[in-house]
Parts: structure tokens; sequence; C-alpha cells
């Protein structure tokens, strides 16, 4: 519910509410179900003789934050009345069907169990870690031109911020409340909320520090069954704490990713439970396989990231790390190609997630300098040679999409597709900016940025227009494109953007 709906609150409820004996959050001049149901809403005065609707206030209240809830019951009853009238039932189905399939942090059968029959009956944190949900699943505004449906939609989010704050200054952790937080960050990273994004990963890790979810709990053989649900807890956290943590910092500049210093603790306690999913007889579509997955790309694009960045002054050692690891992504990639199978490429967001490393990988490769001597003599020619070839793999693999070949199945597109095919689109124009007359790379350059359109359609990056600045000749239909368009536009001259637009 809005913020500045909270500063008018009726005595009592609407005439609908109190005859149907529903929650009534008493705002005014309409109730938040009322408004959602798009149904008249009455007040009574509660002035003896008088009767009639509440008239609508005048002049406008004052938006206050002072008007937020900040008990726990109200912060709950709140809640509860931007999830009414969606079921529980409804959050577990969306969460399976739209987050679980490619970010399995949150575990179904306890989720499940904790299902309450009512929303009255909902603790806090389960409510909230709801609210989220719906929040990550809603389908974003098509077009900046509908300013109610962005707002709302935006409105949503930062209500939830402020929810999470509320939360933790009343001393409130679980859990629920970190996988809430997980989310949110998701969220974040999927529709382009920077820097956002990188601050909540570090509120993730404190919250998950401070429940002392740790990578040295104790995890003996002899523990309770609560004690080994809250150790499968932590491992769904943990994955994604570590997983969000790792593609943040590559999106977010030349810092390793927060958790760095201790991945290796991390990867210990994570262990026990990743290394059963390495069997062969291991059922490869189980959720803590797919996490491990997971887990295993964003490890090798965490080592790209930081060897990529190092300041260490013995370059060749450098390159021979790099060479490595590169070495390992493919091996990776070509066990996830046999695992996700055929038609599946862009849902799965371990391929993902390795290909955007070694795309990365072999950016870099190809702008380095020749070595004269040792085996990485020709790794800059070998570099270009195998950019071209992934560049070319996505292309042929988005253009099944684009030409209706394959339907797009929204629910089921990881955020992280985004960044792969924007830095597939970015190579591909500079490489159109050293020759003009390259027809088949405008031909892939037209089909990454149309791939990036229908992208908005599940994860909109709008960004902040007053944080970058369009060069003075852009697409037309591009009112308020996503952000990695508005930065494709800014490293492409005028001549190729018309060259772009007559295709």
């Amino acid at each position: 519910m809005p913020f500045d709906r909270r500063a008018l609150i009726a005595n009592k409820a609407c005439t609908r509410c109190s005859t149907q004996k529903r929650r009534c959050d008493r705002a005014l001049p309409d109730c938040g179900l009322c408004k959602r149901l798009h149904q008249p809403c009455k007040y009574e005065m509660s002035r003896v003789g008088s009767s009639g609707p509440t008239p609508s206030p005048s002049p406008k209240p004052t938006i206050s934050l002072r008007s937020i809830p900040f008990t726990l019951d109200h912060l709950k009853d709140a809640i509860i009345q931007e999830l009414v009238p969606i079921t529980p039932e409804d959050i577990l189905l969306s969460y399976c069907q739209a987050i679980e399939p490619w970010f399995p942090v949150i575990s179904i059968s306890r989720l499940r169990s904790r299902l309450p029959p009512t929303w009255d009956e909902a603790p806090l944190d389960f409510a909230l870690l709801c609210l989220c949900i719906l929040l990550i699943t809603a389908t974003p505004p098509s077009s900046p031109d509908f300013e109610g449906n962005a707002s709302e939609f935006k409105s949503r989010y930062l209500y939830i911020k402020s929810s999470l704050a509320s939360i933790e200054g009343l001393g409130v952790n679980s859990f629920l409340v970190v996988q809430s937080r997980i989310l949110v960050t998701l969220f974040e990273v999927g529709h382009g909320f920077y820097p956002a994004a990188y601050i909540s990963i570090g509120a993730i890790i404190r919250a998950a520090d401070a429940l002392e979810i740790r990578p040295w709990v104790d995890a003996s053989p002899s523990a309770s069954l609560n004690e080994e649900e809250k150790r499968e807890e932590t491992t769904l956290i943990w994955g994604g704490i570590l997983i969000l943590d790792r593609y943040i910092a590559i999106e977010s500049g030349s810092q390793p990713p927060i958790t760095s210093s201790r991945s290796l603790s991390i990867q210990d306690f994570l262990k026990p439970a990743l290394c059963p999913t390495h069997d062969p007889n291991q059922d490869r579509t189980d959720s803590i396989c797919r996490l491990s997955r997971l887990i295993e790309a964003s490890s090798l694009l965490e080592k790209i990231h930081i060897t990529l960045n190092s300041s260490s002054i013995e370059h060749e050692l450098n390159i021979e790390e790099l060479i490595l690891t590169v070495q390992t992504l493919v091996v990776l990639q070509g066990i996830l190609n046999q695992e996700v199978g055929d038609g599946t490429y862009l849902y799965s967001g371990g391929l993902n997630l390795c290909n955007v490393a070694l795309l990365l990988a072999f950016e870099h490769g190809s702008k380095i300098p020749p070595l004269t001597s040792g085996a990485t003599a020709n790794c800059t020619s070998i570099a270009d040679t195998s950019l071209i070839s992934i560049i070319n793999t996505v292309t042929s693999v988005v253009e099944l999409f684009m030409l209706d070949m394959r339907p797009i199945n929204f629910n089921l597109i990881p955020p992280f597709v985004a960044f792969l095919v924007f830095k597939a689109a970015a190579n591909v124009t500079q490489r159109l900016l050293l020759d003009n007359d390259s027809g088949e790379d405008l031909k892939r350059l037209r089909i990454l940025r149309k791939f990036l359109e229908a992208m908005g359609r599940r994860w909109l990056s709008y960004g902040e227009l007053s944080k970058i600045v369009p060069k003075p000749v852009q697409l037309a239909k591009q009112i308020c494109v996503e952000r990695y368009l508005k930065v494709l536009n800014e490293d492409t001259t005028p001549r190729l953007l018309k060259l772009l637009e007559q295709g």
C-alpha cells in the first residue's frame, strides 16, 4: 500500500469490508482492498446522527514517514493487505513456476509446510517472504507511458525495502527474513537497480552473520531433525549469497566479491551437500543439483573477474591462471550442455554464468599484446577466434526465439541472460565501429538488440536517466529503453544507429 495512503485513517472499517468481515486498512478516501478490486468504497461517519460516505480529504495530506507502522502487528497487517486477495497457495505456485527453476534458494517442501490456512495466521516473516515472491514474479510495465503501472511496480519494491528496514529496526531476523533479502536483491539485479543491488548484497551477508548462519556451523551427522532443516536452509541461503555476490561484482566494477575473502570456508561448509551432486546417478533436476551447478559456474566467474582485475606485476602468471580457468569453464560448459539438453540454453543459469565468464576472458585475451615465447604466445589469436565463436553461439540461440521458432517462456528466463546478450552485443558493436561494412555483424547486432528489448517483458532495466546521458541521436521508439541498450547506444555512432533502425 503506497505510503501517502497511510496519512488518513478512518475510525471504522468501510461498509463493504465490515459486511463481508474482511480486514480493512481504513485508508481514505478508499481502502486498499476496495481499490484493488475496483469496487466503490464507503465509510459511515462515526459521529451520531451523521451518515453517508466520508468526504475526500482536502487539501491533499502531507506525506510523512511517521505514518509508516513501526510495530510488528501493524507491519504484519500492512503486509497482508498487500497480499490480499492472493492466497498462500498462489504464492507457492508463483515461486515454483517463475523462480525455483533457475534460482532454487528456498526449499519447496519447507515453504509448503509453512503455508497457513489464511493470511491472518501467517507469521510476519513468512508474509514478508510471500510479498517478495509476489514482487519478483510480477510482470513489469511494458512501457513508461503506463505511468500508473510503473509507479505501482516500483512502489511495491520501495515498500518492501522499507519493511525490511522496519523489521531490522525492531530487532527481528530469521531464515525467512534473510531469504526475503535475497529475493529483493535478485529483483534489483534483474531490473537493473544499481547501486542498490551492490549495497543490498552486503546487508544480506551481515543479516546472515547476525543470525549465525555461518560456514563454521556444526554439521555433525548426529544433528537432530531441526538441525538438519537448519543446515538445509543454511546451504540454500549461502548458495544464493555466493551466486548473487559474484554476479553483482561483475556488474559493479573491478572490486572482488564481498565473500571473496572467505569463499574457501563457505565452500568447505557447502561441500557435504554439494559433493553428492557429482554422482552420475544423481537426479540432475533436483534443486540442490541445479544450485550446485550455479555455485560452480559463479566460482569460475569470480576467478575470471579477480584475474582480470589483478594488479599483479607478473602479467604472464595472470595469463596462465586465466588459461587454466578458461579450460575448466569449457569442461563445465560441456557438462551443463549435456545436462540441460536441447532447446533450454537460455534457461540454464549455470550455462549463462559460464558463457559470461568465457566472454569476459576472451574479450580480455583478444586485446592484450601477444607474447613472443612460451605456451601463451598465440593466446591473442586464439582468444579472438574463441570470442567470435561464443558471440556466434549466443546469437544463434537468441535468433531461434526472435524468429518465433521457439516460444519464449519468460518465467524460465534468469536475469543473467541479459548481461550475457549485452556483452555479446557490445563486442559486436565495437567490431562494427572498426569495420562498418560487415553485414554479418550488423545482422548479429540487430538480433541481439531485439532480444534485449524482448527481455523487457520479464526483466526491465530502466536505470536512471540522470545517471546515463544518451547521445543526441537515438532510435525514436526507445523513449525509455533498458539500461543495457542505453549503454550500447552511447557506444554507437549515429550512422550505425541509423543502419540498425533501417533493419
